[in-house]
């Protein structure tokens, strides 16, 4: 048996049923802010800031790839930073090692004069590593012939004197001495064939020591420049996506950056000579600029990065912006309608309430 229901029942239940459609909408657009919540509630609308969402969210996900970037630019300028100040240090060493004077060989011969004739066609020959002085005697020549002859000489690097009556050859420059020659060009000089030594330099073979610890941590420095796996002063690159699509994107190239790539090398002859210093301390210079240059490569990427990271952080909160614009609710409205559609629902109730009663009183009267 069916039931049926008086129109002004029927009205007063679809009224209730379109109040509570509205409140529930009014409600979801209060829970989540937005007036917008499929593409039922506006097609045109919801696809469009969806679109943007997803631009934004593409443009975020670079900006992780961009951080890590940076992080790597940022170790590589910290280890540069780091190489410099051991360069630095090592300039120091070579400044102290020069202030030490270096120690140059000496030869004394046995005792002997000035005057004494040498033979001719006798032979005399000194080697040193700046230069080689050689002497032939013809008739007449001495001993004093032969100093004068090393003393005018300005590529051996020796000098020559009588000192205590014997003859005296001092190199410079930690240069070895080697004699050679033949008949009364060693006999009436004093000297024996053979090659005399420099003696070591204490304090300069102590800062070589120094100097060759300075060039060991410039490659660990260097090695441990990197960061999630990338390392610039390795040679590493990095090819970085700047927009979502790819079609704008730089390559920071690194550079291979070691004692070795620097021209920094180990101490010659543990600095004994100013000449090994100064051939360490032109390498030293030498590096600095490099580095330098390298430093201003990073600078200049990183300013690149730099930018791009506020152009996409900024577009992107426009996107997001734009998007909650086009789908954010009016909550002052939204509230408004709550509490307006609240007190719809409770008068529809009242009137369907008093629906019931008449058809109450008529089943009275009935019995």
């Amino acid at each position: 048996m069916s039931i049926n229901l008086s129109a002004n029942a029927r009205t007063g239940l679809t009224v209730l049923r379109n109040v509570a459609d509205q409140m529930a909408t009014t409600q979801s657009r209060l829970v989540t802010g937005k007036a917008v919540n499929s593409p039922l509630d506006n097609v045109s609308k919801f696809f469009t800031a969806s679109s943007m969402d997803t631009r934004a969210a593409s443009i975020d996900a670079l900006m992780d790839n961009i951080n890590a970037a940076q992080s790597s630019m940022k170790a590589a300028s910290e280890g540069i930073k780091g190489i410099q100040g051991l360069i630095k240090e090592a300039r120091g060493l070579t400044s102290q090692a020069l202030t030490s004077s270096a120690t140059n060989a000496t030869v004394t011969g046995t005792a002997t004069t000035a005057a004494t004739a040498i033979t001719a066609a006798d032979t005399l020959t000194i080697t040193t590593g700046s230069g080689s002085y050689s002497f032939t005697a013809a008739a007449g020549n001495t001993v004093q012939t032969v100093i004068d002859g090393i003393n005018a000489d300005t590529d051996v690097g020796v000098k020559a004197a009588l000192v205590d009556g014997k003859l005296t050859l001092t190199g410079s420059n930690n240069d070895d001495i080697t004699i050679a020659g033949t008949g009364t060009g060693l006999t009436a000089t004093g000297l024996t064939a053979g090659t005399t030594n420099p003696p070591k330099n204490a304090t300069r073979e102590a800062l070589s020591k120094q100097f060759e610890a300075l060039r060991s941590e410039i490659d660990r420095i260097a090695k441990d420049a990197g960061i999630n796996g990338t390392n610039l002063l390795n040679g590493d690159k990095i090819k970085l996506a700047l927009n979502e699509d790819g079609s704008s994107s730089t390559t920071i190239d690194g550079t291979t950056v070691n004692a070795t790539s620097l021209n920094i090398t180990a101490a010659s002859n543990t600095w004994q000579s100013d000449d090994d210093i100064n051939d360490s301390l032109d390498a030293l210079i030498g590096a600095a600029d490099t580095l330098e240059a390298t430093a201003a490569s990073f600078s200049s990427n990183q300013s690149i990065i730099n930018a791009r990271k506020e152009f996409n952080a900024s577009l992107s909160d426009i996107l997001k912006s734009s998007s909650s614009a086009l789908t954010a609710a009016d909550m002052d409205q939204e509230a408004a309608n709550l509490v307006a559609l609240q007190t719809r629902q409770q008068m529809a109730t009242t009137a369907l309430s008093i629906m019931q009663s008449s058809e109450t009183t008529a089943l009275r009267l009935i019995s």
